[in-house]
């Protein structure tokens, strides 16, 4: 996904691999999407990062995320 319409978000070569993070954070991106589930709240408290960026961000992941896309196997009934 490119973050690079994201404001909130910065990379640098020598920061995090150049990988995606959340301004004046060492968190990648990717980090934060995997533990999604655990909440906002607790994001913000595990990682350092007001909960209004963090929403934030996943609205911006949300709508501009990648579509699924299923094997067509899958999708048939069964």
């Amino acid at each position: 996904m490119d973050w690079t319409e994201c404001a909130l978000i910065e990379t640098a070569p020598g920061k995090m691999s150049g990988q995606p993070v959340p301004r004046g954070t060492r968190v990648r991106l990717r980090d934060l999407l995997i533990n999604r589930e655990e909440g906002v709240d607790w994001l913000a408290r595990n990682h350092g990062i007001e909960p209004e960026t963090i929403q934030k961000l996943f609205a911006f992941y949300d709508a501009r995320k990648p579509a699924r896309v299923l094997h067509p196997a899958w999708s048939k009934p069964r």
